[in-house]
């Protein structure tokens, strides 16, 4: 009996996606309330998404929050990144940094980037947290790890040392700051070139040829990782 109702969902879910492919936005919405309410996870967080939008609902933002809030209590990643990001912003719901952290965490321990990146951001500016370079530097480099590039950006910044990091609790290091400024470049950040050229002569000829090995291996091994998702 269990495993048939959760057939059911699951069939009712995918037709509800159907709605949204075809732009039957009312359909849709119908649908993922029922199954919302019967507690389907994912049809929780497309129907904040539908609120949030006015996709074939009314556009409402507490109700967007509410919805969300069930699917993150599930474990929903989605859900608890876009819940931070309504509590840091203050939309449905009163502005609060510290539980904007709280669900932002909850997102960047499942391995969300997005999560990760605002998390690191949250850190070295002290919203909602204490200020914290290692642990700024920590969430940066894991949404770094998984090609956000304006996360490799901050990794390199950071490692730059005092002059990003104030209470001097990272570690400078010349070499990796070269080598995220080199794999935000080839990402295509733009002021990663700058950051090359400011890293530069803090370098010797061999340890530019080792941040530059580096950040080859680093690029040729998410490629390869991405390629491999693929198949």
């Amino acid at each position: 009996m269990v495993a048939s109702a959760q057939s059911d969902l699951a069939s009712s879910f995918k037709e509800g996606m159907n709605f949204v492919a075809n732009n039957d936005y009312v359909k849709a919405a119908e649908l993922f309330n029922t199954l919302a309410a019967q507690g389907h996870m994912e049809a929780q967080f497309y129907l904040g998404l539908m609120h949030e939008g006015g996709l074939g609902t009314a556009k409402d933002e507490q109700q967007a929050v509410s919805w969300w809030h069930k699917a993150a209590e599930q474990g929903s990643a989605l859900a608890q990144n876009n819940l931070g990001l309504m509590y840091e912003q203050g939309r449905g719901v009163a502005q609060d940094n510290e539980k904007a952290a709280f669900w932002f965490r909850k997102a960047a321990e499942q391995g969300d980037a997005e999560a990760q990146y605002t998390l690191g951001y949250m850190y070295a500016n002290g919203d909602g947290v204490p200020r914290d370079y290692q642990q700024s530097l920590f969430w940066f480099r894991n949404a770094a790890e998984q090609g956000d590039v304006a996360a490799q950006f901050k990794v390199a910044q950071l490692n730059l040392g005092p002059a990003y990091t104030p209470d001097n609790n990272v570690t400078q290091d010349f070499i990796e700051a070269y080598k995220w400024f080199s794999i935000a470049s080839v990402d295509g950040d733009q002021h990663a070139k700058e950051g090359l050229e400011t890293t530069e002569p803090y370098l010797t000829a061999s340890a530019i040829e080792e941040a530059v090995r580096r950040a080859n291996e680093w690029v040729a091994s998410y490629r390869l990782k991405k390629i491999s998702e693929k198949a």
